[in-house]
């Protein structure tokens, strides 16, 4: 699937990064060891890969990007040591750059930068250095801004509402804003809006508004929160377009966070093409209808499910409330 938001929002960092370490060391920028940490930076950064549990978030990266730098001087000649452990400190600057710890003025962040540059790393000092970090850093802040802003519709809005009882977890509704001739109906109005192609193609702005709001939750560190948003069984016959629709959460980190609807009638007419998108990364949260039969055979077939919807109205609620305990998955009695 192609590239979406999360990755350009990914690429745009890279840029950053890359840009910025280039300015720090100037004559003595590495790009190999560079391009090492920056990869390393993302995966705990965006993708939330640590090895032990921290109670801070930048010291969790801290401590992937440390490992970077054992790795990396095992494979190093001894001159580029010095170096290995100098692009590691430099990212206890880049922390309060990228908003992983604050910092009350991040412009006059820069002449700290420049004064730690010269005292601590002993880097040759340069002319002009504290305006092209200046400009850098106002240019990144500001680019992330109009990156969000640019995702955002004045059309449609997410209401989002936290589920009952479940930790961290929504569900995630598309409103219209925008006002309709008064000749319609809101029963009308509804029908078109929830049915048939209309219903498949709001799915793209529901997504695309939904991967800004998991974007601002990566960037505060936020990665427990997750979000039951509806998808259209219809797109189950259309290759192409289910493909165009999916590519907008088509990133780890967005799968990690957003996970779709579907009713068991659906799973159990499309089996095949819901298990090939679960390989793929995507996560889907399971409605129990009136077509689920409450059997053990059934109840283990849903393990690929983190959540299981039992509408209150199902005539399963009773059964699977008397199995609770026995069942694996995370249970909503809501929809």
């Amino acid at each position: 699937m192609v590239n979406n938001l999360m990755q350009q929002y990914i690429r745009n960092t890279k840029e950053f990064l890359k840009k910025f370490t280039k300015i720090f060391f100037a004559e003595d920028y590495n790009e190999n060891i560079s391009n090492e940490y920056i990869d390393s930076y993302i995966e705990a950064r965006v993708y939330n890969y640590y090895e032990e549990e921290h109670r801070f978030f930048y010291t969790r990266i801290y401590e992937v990007l440390s490992n970077k730098k054992s790795e990396l001087e095992k494979q190093c000649e001894k001159e580029e040591k010095e170096i290995v452990e100098k692009n590691l400190k430099m990212y206890q600057l880049v922390f309060y750059i990228d908003g992983v710890r604050s910092v009350d003025n991040i412009e006059e962040f820069a002449k700290i930068i420049c004064e730690k540059r010269i005292k601590e790393f002993e880097l040759q000092p340069i002319r002009g250095i504290e305006n092209k970090i200046k400009k850098l850093i106002k240019d990144y802040n500001e680019e992330k801004e109009e990156f969000m802003k640019g995702i955002d519709s004045k059309d449609f809005s997410l209401n989002i509402e936290k589920y009952t009882l479940i930790d961290n977890t929504y569900k995630v509704k598309l409103d219209y804003i925008f006002k309709l001739p008064y000749i319609y109906s809101d029963e009308v109005i509804d029908e078109v809006y929830n049915e048939g192609t209309i219903n498949e193609d709001k799915l793209i702005i529901e997504y695309t508004l939904l991967v800004e709001v998991c974007i601002r939750d990566i960037n505060n560190g936020d990665f427990e929160t997750k979000y039951l948003v509806d998808f259209a069984k219809t797109l189950f016959k259309k290759e192409k377009k289910i493909k165009q629709t999916l590519k907008i959460l088509d990133d780890l980190a967005i799968q990690d966070k957003i996970i779709l609807k579907i009713e068991y009638c659906d799973f159990e007419e499309n089996k095949d093409i819901i298990y090939d998108l679960i390989q793929y990364g995507f996560k889907f949260a399971v409605i129990i209808d009136d077509t689920f039969e409450v059997k053990e055979t059934n109840i283990r077939k849903l393990n690929i499910f983190k959540y299981m919807l039992v509408p209150k109205t199902s005539k399963s609620y009773e059964a699977i409330k008397d199995r609770e305990s026995r069942i694996s998955n995370i249970i909503i009695y809501d929809v």
